[in-house]
């Protein structure tokens, strides 16, 4: 069987899927990456191979301005950034869809896998090709943005003959029961954590005569101007009896500040790496960051940027594995606090494990494969 997996140049949306690529590959069927030539780095980074679909392609720029080149407006609310965010994977579907068709055509896959926003995928395989497409979401907080999709790709959608966005024949659905509501008909999957492949710090495998926290705000808030409050909340935490661990790109590591001798390590750390080393983590409530911790069982402490999965964050607090601290009340008293609390109530730990079996109970990537199999033999029939 050969499998074209299509994803957009953004590492939070192809990461959750190269578990399944990698599962595929295993029961020995090929599988080819669509994206665009700039994402080439990262899915060779993954051990896949990658034809792409367009030349390079920034995925900021993609959202931050319209088909003429201009700026869009800002979004004020949580539905106009719903609005604004729709509107860009519909220009990331426009830039890419006459590419992925003409890959579609070469290639002759027998399915196609596209994550949560691989609107063009779907819109090449299923419409032009015929081809049946999966989607595969990428952990808790999918957007409600298909309306707004389709009304940008709406020219594109006419040239194909579609009225709206082609339905998937499949959703492999990799969101915990406890972070949000099944998706109606969708295939449950585990959430596998993928993280770039790099070497385990010796520290993580030492053993720890205090607790280890990790601290990271992701891979884009430091990169517009977060990375001084990164470095003010690493310095909060300084009075705690606790060694720190900072993640944050390497080039921006001299922007944190002066920090405290807890410090054991900063700069670009890979999470799937590390977790295994650490007690507790403090991020910014990405789905990526806070489904690998859930994997491991880490207790964390969110302060949740805008577009993140609130309702799974709730969640979590709800069962008593996560603190959220909303950003217009972080201090670093209030940030204090949270971890201190964290680290001293072991409750915390105990729920965070209960979500890592939770996970862990969830059919395997493997144990998709032959229901993709049936899919396309089924299809060819």
């Amino acid at each position: 069987m050969k499998t074209l997996v299509a994803t957009g140049p953004a590492h939070p949306l192809y990461y959750p899927i190269v578990p399944l690529a990698w599962a595929l590959r295993a029961a020995g069927h090929e599988v080819l990456v669509a994206a665009p030539e700039s994402f080439d780095g990262p899915v060779r980074g993954s051990g896949l191979p990658m034809a792409p679909v367009c030349g390079p392609l920034d995925m900021g720029e993609v959202m931050a301005k319209d088909r003429d080149g201009g700026r869009v407006q800002v979004p004020d609310s949580d539905e106009e950034m719903a609005e604004g965010i729709g509107r860009g994977f519909g220009r990331l579907a426009a830039r890419t869809l006459e590419g992925t068709a003409e890959l579609v055509a070469r290639w002759s896959p027998d399915l196609v896998v596209a994550e949560s926003y691989g609107y063009a995928a779907a819109a090449a395989a299923a419409a032009r090709h015929g081809i049946p497409w999966v989607k595969h979401v990428v952990g808790p907080g999918d957007l409600p943005v298909d309306p707004w999709v389709a009304a940008e790709l709406q020219p594109e959608l006419k040239e194909l003959g579609l009225d709206a966005l082609p339905e998937p024949a499949l959703v492999l659905d990799n969101c915990p029961p406890l972070l949000g509501d099944p998706v109606p008909g969708a295939r449950p999957l585990r959430y596998v954590p993928y993280g770039e492949p790099g070497t385990v710090p010796e520290w993580v495998l030492r053993p720890r005569t205090r607790p280890r926290l990790l601290i990271t705000l992701g891979s884009v808030q430091p990169q517009i101007g977060g990375a001084p409050m990164l470095g003010q909340i690493v310095r909060s935490l300084g009075e705690l009896d606790a060694e720190l661990v900072v993640a944050v790109a390497d080039h921006l590591v001299g922007q944190l500040g002066p920090l405290p001798d807890s410090v054991v390590a900063t700069g670009w750390q890979s999470l799937t790496s590390v977790l295994p080393g650490c007690d507790a983590a403090v991020h910014h409530g990405g789905p990526g960051t806070m489904m690998a911790c859930l994997v491991h069982g880490v207790p964390q402490v969110v302060v949740p940027g805008r577009g993140k999965p609130l309702d799974a964050i709730a969640r979590l607090v709800d069962h008593g594995a996560v603190r959220h601290i909303h950003p217009p009340e972080l201090t670093p008293e209030s940030m204090l606090d949270a971890v201190r609390t964290l680290l001293e109530d072991p409750s915390y730990a105990e729920r965070a494990r209960s979500v890592a079996e939770d996970i862990a109970r969830q059919p395997s990537p493997g144990l998709a494969v032959p229901v993709l199999e049936d899919l396309a033999a089924g299809h060819r029939a």
